[in-house]
C-alpha cells in the first residue's frame, strides 16, 4: 500500500465509490474520516495514549524551572534584607522593587502552566487502562478496511499507555463476558455486532470485540439476575433431600461462597454492600 502525502481536501460522494476503488485507495476514500467515525460510534472504541512518559519528563522540567525561581526569590529577598542594603519595603507589593515583582510574575505564570499540567495528568491518570480488546477493536477495523491510514500513525495502538476515552466501569464478570462472549470467534458475536451506519462506504462492515452497551449490559444484567436466583433457590431444595446437619450447613456454606463470589466479580457494588447481601 502506498500513501500519497498531504491530505484529500475533498469528500468523494459514497455513490460513485465501487468495491474496487476501496481496496485499490482506502487512504483515499477511508481514511481518517471513517476511522474518526467508527471509533466515535461506541465508548469502547475510542482510545488514545496517556503519553506518561512525555508527562513525567514535562512536569519534571518545570518543577525544576520553578525550584530555580524559588532560589532566585529567595536570594532577592535575602539581598533586600541586608542590613547595609538600601531600605527596601518587604512588606508591601504595591510599592515593590521591579526586580522582585517581574521574577514574581514570571513565577506566577511558570506556576499556572505547572499546576494545570498536573491537574490534567492526574485526571488522566485516573482513567482505566484501555483493555487490550479495545485495542483490537481498531485493529481489526484497519484489517478490514486494508490499512486506510498511514503505518507511522497508528504505532500508539501498540503503546502501553493507553486509556479509554470514557470513563466505563465494568465488573470484572462484564470484561470477561465481552472477552470471551462477544469476541469474533464466537458465535454470539453476530448477536452484538454494530450494524453500518447510513452514510457508511460500500462494502463497510463494522466488526466489532464489543456490542452496542445497551445489548451487553441488557444480558449481563439477566445473568447475574439467573445466577444469584439459583444461588438461593437452589440451596432451599437441596436441604430437603439431604439429611445430616453438617452436611446442610456445608451446602449452606458453599451457595454462601458461590453468591458472595458473583456478587464480587459481577457487580460493583461496594465490600460492606456486598457482606450485607449475602448476610441477608
Amino acid at each position: 500500500m502506498q500513501h500519497q502525502p498531504g491530505c484529500n481536501a475533498g469528500d468523494v460522494e459514497i455513490s460513485q465509490l465501487t468495491q474496487h476503488d476501496l481496496e485499490e485507495k482506502p487512504w483515499k476514500y477511508v481514511g481518517y474520516k471513517a476511522l474518526a467515525r467508527y471509533v466515535s460510534s461506541a465508548d469502547d472504541f475510542f482510545v488514545l495514549r496517556r503519553f506518561d512518559r512525555l508527562h513525567s519528563r514535562i512536569l519534571l522540567r518545570l518543577q525544576d524551572q520553578l525550584a530555580k525561581l524559588e532560589d532566585d526569590l529567595d536570594l532577592i529577598d535575602a539581598e533586600f534584607s541586608q542590613k547595609e542594603a538600601q531600605d527596601v519595603d518587604n512588606g508591601c507589593f504595591r510599592n515593590d522593587q521591579t526586580k522582585r515583582k517581574d521574577l514574581l510574575d514570571l513565577i506566577t505564570a511558570k506556576m499556572e502552566r505547572y499546576d494545570q499540567l498536573v491537574v490534567n495528568y492526574l485526571t488522566l491518570k485516573s482513567r482505566e487502562p484501555a483493555p487490550k480488546m479495545n485495542t483490537n477493536n481498531i485493529k481489526q477495523w484497519l484489517e478490514n478496511h486494508r490499512q486506510p491510514i498511514h503505518p507511522d500513525e497508528i504505532g500508539f495502538l501498540h503503546a502501553d499507555d493507553l486509556i479509554t476515552a470514557a470513563r466505563i466501569s465494568k465488573s470484572a464478570l462484564r470484561r470477561s463476558f465481552e472477552q470471551h462472549v462477544l469476541a469474533p470467534t464466537t458465535g454470539l458475536f453476530g448477536l452484538f455486532a454494530l450494524k453500518p451506519s447510513p452514510d457508511a462506504l460500500p462494502g463497510e462492515a463494522e466488526t466489532t470485540v464489543l456490542g452496542k452497551d445497551e445489548h451487553v449490559d441488557a444480558v449481563a444484567a439477566l445473568a447475574i439476575f439467573f445466577a444469584a436466583a439459583v444461588m438461593l433457590i437452589a440451596p432451599l431444595w437441596t436441604l430437603v433431600v439431604v439429611d445430616g446437619m453438617f452436611k446442610k450447613l456445608g451446602i449452606i456454606t458453599v451457595f454462601l461462597f458461590l453468591f458472595l463470589g458473583i456478587l464480587t466479580w459481577g457487580t460493583l457494588s461496594r465490600p460492606f454492600e456486598i457482606l450485607a447481601a449475602t448476610a441477608g
